[in-house]
């Protein structure tokens, strides 16, 4: 059995422009560890979407040879973008190999039987590697059409992902890497729909794993940004103290973006001095709102004057750490005079290197429930009233959902976001946020954080040039080209 997974995070729009994508998603490379453990001959192609279309289909039919069990997957990105791109391909493959076509990456439902064999949804190894085994999976049915395979609770049950990169796969110093430290979060915000919140009981990833992954990462192809994709990097002392650890026996200097809480951060203060240690020195902050009636309701702490202290002094005791902040407008309980004010605050005091903030959005008709926030599901319990459909994502199935509460709706909240939104960009140091930021710090190293919003062109350019590198060497190596 042959199986090639097709990724591509696609480029990312920002507040600065256009941003080459230089990260590559690690949970790709794990399913393909995971396949050749079951003798299977499996490789990953990346930015699948900026190859020359005959290049691909050369480079695919090639390397899938005189085999006769060729399967060919695609790790879907959230918004589904890739996926008709991929039916296309799959299409005109079909006409040259006998292929089976797997599906996963998705949070939902995705395709149809007469393209689509088989689909993994959520986090579902355990279920992959039973399939592989040629086990019975019928229990995990989620969907027939097409037959679609998930855990149907959220009982962890498998370890975090984190990779050691082949030397097969071309990873360049220019590109970022993720991994993760650990799954689950014991925290339940009513706005979340991550798949393990409200987990008391964290799996943590292996102390020696994740040195080897960032030593080879750092000594194979010299990639020092790392992304730790934890849902709540400082829930708990024990997450940052692994990573401590394992950068204290280190003889380089990683850096590391990740999600901190940071009422938790307030409260727990000794836990600065840990992320220092753990050179994480970029951090997503969900802040969500400022106004005490709010966090209540959303499940976070914190007094608004506790966290404006907690800011300003991460900005004291930390002044070289990147700060981005998000924010949601039009949750029930706030107000516009809260929201203007506390958006002024935050630039004139420079709280944050960054902020950025967003809608509230409701979604309705996911089929799978459980990745569905507790707003989502019961919007009348926080105050919520549905008044119509926002965006239909018909190749996804479901939709987003216009709203009123107790003092706005989501029409009116349009042009508030984009004042709050312009004011952070314009008015703190950074246009990007913490992703963004890992990506240009892989191109363009230890610039001051207000370069790169002048700099990002030279960022792209660098990044094209590194996938350009990719695709000529992976396209060699799936050929026999030595």
């Amino acid at each position: 059995m042959k199986l090639l997974i097709l990724s591509d995070l696609g480029n990312k729009p920002t507040r600065a422009g256009l941003l080459t994508n230089n990260s590559r998603p690690a949970a790709v490379y794990h399913i393909a560890d995971i396949a050749r453990k079951h003798d299977v001959d499996a490789e990953v192609i990346d930015y699948w979407r900026s190859w020359d279309y005959d290049l691909l289909v050369e480079s695919i039919l090639t390397w899938f040879g005189s085999e006769k069990d060729c399967w060919i997957s695609l790790s879907g990105s959230i918004d589904g973008s890739s996926t008709d791109a991929f039916k296309a391909l799959v299409t005109h493959l079909k006409q040259e190999v006998d292929l089976r076509v797997m599906l996963g990456g998705y949070r939902i439902t995705v395709g149809e039987s007469d393209w689509v064999d088989i689909a993994f949804i959520g986090r579902s190894v355990n279920i992959f590697e039973k399939w592989l085994q040629g086990e019975d999976i019928s229990e995990y049915l989620h969907n027939a059409e097409p037959p679609t395979y998930k855990n149907k609770d959220r009982v962890i049950r498998e370890d975090p992902v984190v990779i050691i990169p082949r030397e097969e796969d071309f990873w360049q110093k220019e590109e970022n890497m993720t991994i993760e430290l650990s799954l689950g979060c014991k925290f339940n915000c009513s706005f979340c729909g991550y798949d393990y919140r409200n987990n008391k009981n964290p799996v943590f990833a292996k102390k020696q794993i994740i040195k080897d992954s960032l030593e080879t990462a750092y000594y194979k192809f010299g990639i020092k940004e790392i992304i730790l994709a934890d849902d709540t990097i400082n829930e708990i002392d024990t997450k940052i103290e692994l990573l401590a650890e394992v950068v204290d026996e280190l003889d380089f200097e990683p850096n590391f973006m990740a999600f901190a809480r940071l009422d938790v951060l307030g409260a727990q203060r000794h836990q600065l001095e840990i992320l220092k240690r753990a050179r994480i020195n970029s951090m997503f902050f969900g802040i969500e709102s400022l106004n005490p009636n709010v966090t209540k309701v959303i499940r976070k702490g914190g007094r608004p004057e506790k966290n404006f202290d907690t800011l300003q002094w991460i900005k004291d005791e930390y002044p070289d750490a990147f700060t981005y902040g998000n924010f949601i407008n039009g949750l029930t309980g706030d107000n516009e005079e809260s929201i203007r004010y506390f958006t002024r605050a935050i630039i004139d005091q420079q709280l944050l290197t960054s902020a950025g903030s967003n809608n509230l959005r409701l979604y309705s008709s996911l089929d799978n429930k459980e990745i569905m926030s507790d707003m989502d599901l019961y919007p009348e319990k926080f105050g919520y009233e549905i008044i119509g459909t926002d965006r239909e994502w018909p190749e996804l199935g479901y939709s987003s959902q216009h709203w009123k509460n107790d003092w706005t709706n989501s029409h009116e909240m349009a042009d508030l976001n984009y004042w709050v939104d312009s004011s952070f960009s314009e008015g703190l140091v950074s246009k990007f946020t913490g992703h963004e930021m890992a990506s240009l710090r892989a191109t363009l190293p230890d610039q001051p954080w207000g370069n790169y919003n002048n700099t990002f062109h030279l960022h792209n350019r660098g990044a094209r040039r590194a996938i350009k590198r990719y695709i000529t060497a992976k396209s060699n190596f799936l050929k026999g080209i030595a």
